[in-house]
C-alpha cells in the first residue's frame, strides 16, 4: 500500500493498541475514514478471495481437529488484513466483522474489539465516495459499494443493540452526546442509502467478562515468533488470578515462561485507580505460584508484564532497556499513571505502539517512551 500522507510504499502499516493504523515512515494515522478512497485491484481482490476461501474452510471443517480449524481461521484473518491494508471495501467490512466476533486481535477485551469494529463499519457506512477506484483510476462499482455500506449499517445496528458496559459508562462516544443520537444517525444514513433501518428498542448491555481469559490469551501470545506483546496491565479478582497462573490449557503454562525475558509484576488493588502498597517483581515460577496460592488478596490485584520473548520487529535492545527504565522509574510511576487513566484490561501494547514515537535518530529514548505513556493516558 501507499501512505496517503507521505507517499511512502508500505509493506504493512503499524497496528496500534487501539486498532488504528499508522505509517511506519511518517508515523501519521492512515486508518480508513469517511473520506478514504477505496480501491479494488487484481492483488487485493485475490487476497480477499483467498481469505474468504479459508474462512469457508474454517466454517465447514467441523470434523477436523481444533488446531487445524483455527489455522484456517488465522489464515483467513491474515489475508483479510493484507487486502484491507490496500483499502478493499469488502475486506475492510469483513475485518470489522472479525473484530466484532472476536476472531481478530483475540487478546484484547471485547469492549476494545467492539470499538474497533465500529470504526471499520463507520468508515464504510458514512463514506463520502459513491464508487470504488478500479484499474485506470476510474470510480466504479457504485451499486456494489452501496450494498457494502448497507451491510455495514446492519452490522452497526447489531453493535448498537449490544453495547459493552465499559463503553456505556462514558458520557459520550465518537463525538455523539449519547448512544441514542448515534443510533439515530446510523438509521438516518441507512434510510438515505435506500435501506430499511431497524427499530433497535432498548440497548442490551454486556456483563463484564472474566478477565483471566483475555490475560491468558495475551500472555500465551508472548511466545509468538512473529509479533509478540511487549506490555499490558490487567486488574484481576483473586479467583481470576489463580485461574490465570495455576491452570493451563493445551499444554501451555503461563508460569512456565516467567523469567528474565518475561517479568510479571503484581500489586494489591486498592480501588479502580490505585494500587495498595508496591509492585512485586516475579522472575521465577515458584515465587509466583507461592504468591498466588498464599498471598493474593481478596481485594484483587493489578498484574502487568514486560515481555521480550517471541518476535520484536521494531525494538532493539537499547529501545527495550529504555522502555523498562521508563516503566519502572520512581516506584513504577508510569504504570501507576496508566492505571489511573484506566488503561488496563483493554490495552495490549506491541512494538508498533512504541515505534510510533521513535523519531528515528538513535533509537527509542526514555523521553519518547514518556511521551508514549502520556499520550496513551490522555486518549479518550
Amino acid at each position: 500500500m501507499k501512505c496517503s500522507m507521505c507517499g511512502s510504499n508500505i509493506e504493512r502499516p503499524l497496528e496500534l493498541y487501539n486498532g488504528r493504523w499508522c505509517c511506519p515512515s511518517c508515523k501519521k494515522d492512515i486508518f480508513p475514514d469517511v473520506d478514504t478512497e477505496f480501491a479494488i485491484t487484481p492483488r487485493n481482490r485475490e487476497l480477499f478471495v483467498r481469505s474468504e476461501e479459508y474462512y469457508f474452510k474454517w466454517l465447514t471443517s467441523t470434523e477436523e481437529s481444533k488446531s487445524t480449524r483455527f489455522k484456517y481461521l488465522d489464515k483467513a484473518v491474515s489475508l483479510c488484513y493484507e487486502s484491507a491494508f490496500e483499502y478493499h471495501p469488502s475486506a475492510l467490512m469483513r475485518l470489522g466483522y472479525y473484530y466484532e466476533r472476536g476472531y481478530a486481535d483475540f487478546n484484547t477485551s471485547s469492549a476494545e474489539r467492539w470499538r474497533v469494529a465500529y470504526f471499520y463499519y463507520k468508515a464504510l457506512l458514512f463514506n463520502t465516495h459513491k464508487g470504488v477506484n478500479a484499474e485506470g483510476g476510474e470510480e466504479r462499482f457504485a451499486d456494489d459499494l452501496t450494498q457494502i455500506k448497507l451491510q455495514c449499517g446492519e452490522y452497526m445496528q447489531g453493535l448498537l443493540r449490544d453495547i459493552p458496559q465499559e463503553l456505556l459508562q462514558k458520557t459520550s462516544f465518537d463525538g455523539y452526546e449519547s448512544f441514542d443520537k448515534l443510533r439515530k444517525s446510523v438509521a438516518d444514513k441507512i434510510t438515505d442509502l435506500g435501506g430499511d433501518a431497524e427499530d433497535l428498542g432498548d440497548v442490551q448491555t454486556r456483563s463484564l467478562a472474566d478477565m483471566s481469559s483475555m490475560a491468558y490469551a495475551t500472555l500465551r501470545a508472548c511466545v509468538d515468533e512473529e509479533r509478540a506483546p511487549v506490555f499490558a496491565i490487567f486488574k484481576l479478582q483473586r479467583y481470576e488470578c489463580q485461574k490465570l497462573f495455576l491452570e493451563s490449557e493445551d499444554g501451555f503454562s503461563v508460569v512456565g515462561n516467567v523469567g528474565r525475558d518475561m517479568v510479571i509484576k503484581i500489586a494489591a488493588a486498592f480501588d479502580d485507580k490505585e494500587i495498595d502498597g508496591r509492585f512485586k517483581d516475579f522472575k521465577s515460577s515458584n515465587a509466583l505460584v507461592d504468591y498466588v496460592n498464599d498471598d493474593c488478596p481478596e481485594s484483587g490485584v493489578y498484574v502487568c508484564f514486560i515481555n521480550w520473548l517471541g518476535g520484536h520487529k521494531y525494538l532493539k535492545k537499547r529501545d527495550r532497556a529504555n522502555i523498562v527504565v521508563c516503566l519502572e522509574d520512581n516506584s513504577h510511576a508510569a504504570i501507576k499513571k496508566l492505571i489511573r487513566a484506566g488503561k488496563y484490561n483493554n490495552c495490549v501494547f506491541y512494538d508498533d505502539d512504541f515505534y510510533k514515537f521513535d523519531e528515528g535518530r538513535k533509537g527509542l529514548s526514555k523521553k519518547e517512551v514518556d511521551r508514549f505513556v502520556r499520550e496513551v493516558c490522555e486518549e479518550e
